[in-house]
């Protein structure tokens, strides 16, 4: 079928769709990701053939990414993950390795179809085109359906954007995913009083007692301290009719050596005052990724899962029930208490390490990174054990960490993934484990790019011996 261009539509042909695919597989930008590669490939080639609008996440799985042909969408959220990276990396290659592209690939948020733009100036000099618009706009993955997933994108339309885009020297701030996340769990109840969704057996296996149909469980993302920017607030005089902004007394005036280096990063007016504060309110990109990757496992299995940050809560309230949690040890109270005990732990932006009593750490696997010191292989670490106070395995505890935060984003897709499960059990019966062990640690290696992951590998594991009255 010829493709006919339609009045006031720019026809792009198919020799240049090819070639802007070519450009962009052959770019630097790609040169590590397979996986989004084959899954660019993929797409780019279906709308080539007039079939774009076939796409859906179960094809692209199977046939871009190599998932069985029983793969579930609902129980591995590996496209809707790498459609994420996708979208970050085609921003990159047009934005730093190909700025003057003649034509542009763009994957809308919530579609699987590609569009090839062509970037004229008139486009460039638009600031109401679809170029202009996608580029501005935040990322953000579909990890639910498409009901929750129009709340987020609201939210990321916002005008708070431009506040949340100020986080500075270690971590992004996102008070508003919590938020969003918390929206996601408003209808909980109600799931939980239905039937269950179809899970895969091994996930059930695996998770146990969280998954039970209205199970309570407790899910804690961990705060890592950050300093945070902000304009300083004008002071206004005092009357009956002023409202005066709201002012932080731990602030303090941003130095000129760091005002200096923060507006090559962000542009600010030559006036502007700044003001740095230090927050708890901060999490990782990675951790709450993996935060919605196990809700969202939860809530298809009917369990209810309640979301805090960790800030709010104490080591004693997480024995005796089922738990969750996200981070590292450097920011995470819980985490460390646990992690602690283990034969295996993390050390942020550094290593994996054994943990042994009485014998000095040593290091096992260590991040690796590109000439430009950007992490492109580091490590998420799975720590399952009975929870504390509890008996004959009634609750359990469930940590996800990582050498950086992409880390444990791939250890919580590792542990909602029924492929790689099944091939974790088939690892632990080569040892002679009939089953799961009681308490366990895995180590999940991945590629990322910077904090962006990419594909993630079963690495190692180790099984816990847990001492008699536990």
């Amino acid at each position: 079928m010829t493709e006919t261009p339609t009045s006031g539509t720019i026809y792009v042909s198919e020799d240049q769709k090819r070639a802007a695919l070519d450009a962009a597989l052959r770019s630097n930008t790609f040169a590590r990701a397979d996986q989004i590669k084959s899954f660019l490939k993929y797409v780019c080639e279906m709308e080539i053939a007039g079939r774009g609008h076939e796409l859906t996440e179960y094809l692209i799985g199977v046939e871009a990414l190599g998932r069985p042909s029983n793969y579930s969408p609902g129980d591995d959220s590996a496209v809707r993950n790498r459609a994420f990276a996708l979208r970050k990396k085609l921003q990159e290659f047009y934005e730093h390795e190909l700025t003057d592209s003649p034509i542009r690939i763009e994957l809308n948020k919530g579609s699987y179809c590609p569009h090839f733009i062509e970037n004229s100036s008139e486009q460039k000099s638009n600031g109401n085109g679809a170029l202009a618009a996608h580029a501005s706009s935040p990322l953000l993955p579909v990890s639910f359906s498409p009901e929750i997933a129009a709340p987020l994108m609201e939210v990321a339309d916002a005008p708070e954007k431009k506040k949340f885009r100020q986080g500075f020297l270690g971590g992004i701030i996102f008070t508003s995913l919590i938020a969003m996340l918390l929206y996601t769990l408003s209808g909980t109840k109600q799931i939980a009083t239905t039937p269950a969704h179809s899970i895969a057996p091994i996930l059930t296996e695996v998770w146990g007692p969280i998954l039970n149909l209205g199970a309570d469980v407790l899910v804690c993302v961990a705060n890592q301290p950050s300093l945070s920017v902000h304009p300083q607030p004008s002071v206004l005089p005092p009357s009956s009719d002023t409202i005066l902004p709201f002012h932080d007394p731990g602030a303090r005036p941003l130095p000129r050596e760091l005002y200096d280096w923060y507006s090559t990063k962000y542009p600010m007016p030559s006036n502007q005052e700044l003001t740095l504060t230090l927050t708890t309110n901060a999490n990782y990109w990675g951790d709450a990724l993996a935060a919605m990757t196990a809700l969202k496992t939860m809530l298809s299995a009917g369990s209810v899962p309640q979301l805090f940050p960790e800030k709010v809560v104490t080591v004693p309230t997480l024995r005796r029930r089922n738990v969750i949690l996200f981070g590292a040890p450097e920011y995470s109270p819980a985490i460390a208490h646990f992690l602690g005990k283990c034969p295996l732990t993390v050390n942020y932006l550094d290593a994996v390490f054994s943990s042994e009593p009485g014998k000095p750490q040593t290091r096992l696997y260590a991040v690796r990174r590109d000439p430009k010191s950007r992490p492109v292989q580091t490590y998420g670490l799975i720590t399952v054990l009975p929870s504390e106070s509890s008996t004959n395995q009634q609750h359990r505890t469930v940590i996800f960490s990582g050498v950086n935060s992409a880390g444990t984003q791939a250890a919580a897709e590792f542990f909602t993934s029924p492929e790689h499960l099944t091939e974790l059990k088939k690892q632990m019966k080569k040892n002679g484990h009939e089953g799961f062990p009681h308490a366990y640690q895995v180590v999940v290696r991945s590629e990322t790019d910077d904090s962006i992951l990419l594909n993630f590998h079963y690495e190692t594991y180790r099984a816990i011996s847990i001492p008699a009255g536990h």
